[in-house]
């Protein structure tokens, strides 16, 4: 990984992290007087919150200048105060041989497959961001395609609706397993459940998921020029949240 890249993504988790505990830190106050709005905890709102906060404007930077690990944190969290799920999707091998063979970019593919298997299901404007991963946990070694990701929505029928999108384009063969080239003992194709947060005060930080699937997310591999995707409406909804954070004009 390039030094310049891995010294911006530590910036930027130590900068998300002081977020996430100027966020917390206004919550409680807000919470004395009454059920705090979701948007109103992350902004410098109000003289009393200034006391118990670590972040001033002047330390934000501008949209331009961020990158993707921050960008996908911030998605993340929109989605822990609105709703949202978090995915694992398995790509069927017979598709990764095909583009292997192929020469194809399989995030391209991939993209391609996805847009449209949503939009058939009437999700065209859903904010969703995934990772493609092709390595182990601790990235030692190669492991078939599959996606992390997360999706926002507070509406449990856009999950089955994703669910059935993402098994057509890429994770369920018509023709069954065997023709996918996946065991028949093999678990789900597609995994989603609600998005949700741990605190418990270890040193792994909030918007633990959005760590997690980014772990590898700069890893080589022949083949894969880019590992985050961030939808069009998703990279909208980042953008106002840290213009909401930043207290810019919302374009």
């Amino acid at each position: 990984m390039n030094q310049g890249i891995r010294d911006r993504i530590t910036n930027e988790k130590e900068l998300l992290e002081r977020l996430v505990r100027d966020a917390d830190a206004r919550r409680s106050l807000l919470r004395a007087i009454g059920k705090p709005a979701p948007l109103a905890v992350w902004t410098d709102f109000d003289q009393h919150c200034l006391d118990i906060t670590e972040v001033n404007l002047n330390q934000l930077p501008k949209w331009e200048d961020i990158g993707e690990f921050l960008k996908l944190h911030l998605l993340f969290q929109v989605a822990l105060e609105f709703g949202g799920y978090s995915f694992t999707v398995r790509v069927r091998p017979d598709l990764e041989a095909k583009w292997d063979a192929e020469g194809k970019d399989p995030m391209d593919r991939i993209k391609r497959a996805t847009r449209k298997a949503l939009e058939e299901q009437g999700l065209k404007s859903l904010e969703y961001a995934f990772v493609l991963e092709a390595h182990t946990r601790r990235g030692g070694s190669r492991t078939p395609l599959h996606l992390h990701g997360f999706f926002i929505t507070d509406d449990p029928l856009d999950s089955s609706r994703f669910t059935v999108a993402m098994e057509k384009a890429i994770a369920a063969h018509t023709m069954g397993r065997a023709a996918a080239g996946i065991k028949p003992k093999s678990g789900r194709a597609v995994k989603s459940e609600p998005s949700y947060d741990k605190i418990d005060g270890s040193p792994h930080g909030r918007g633990r998921w959005a760590s997690y699937i980014a772990k590898n997310a700069t890893r080589w591999r022949a083949g894969l020029n880019r590992r985050i995707y961030i939808s069009q409406p998703a990279t909208q909804a980042a953008r106002e949240f840290w213009a909401l954070i930043r207290e810019d004009p919302i374009a």
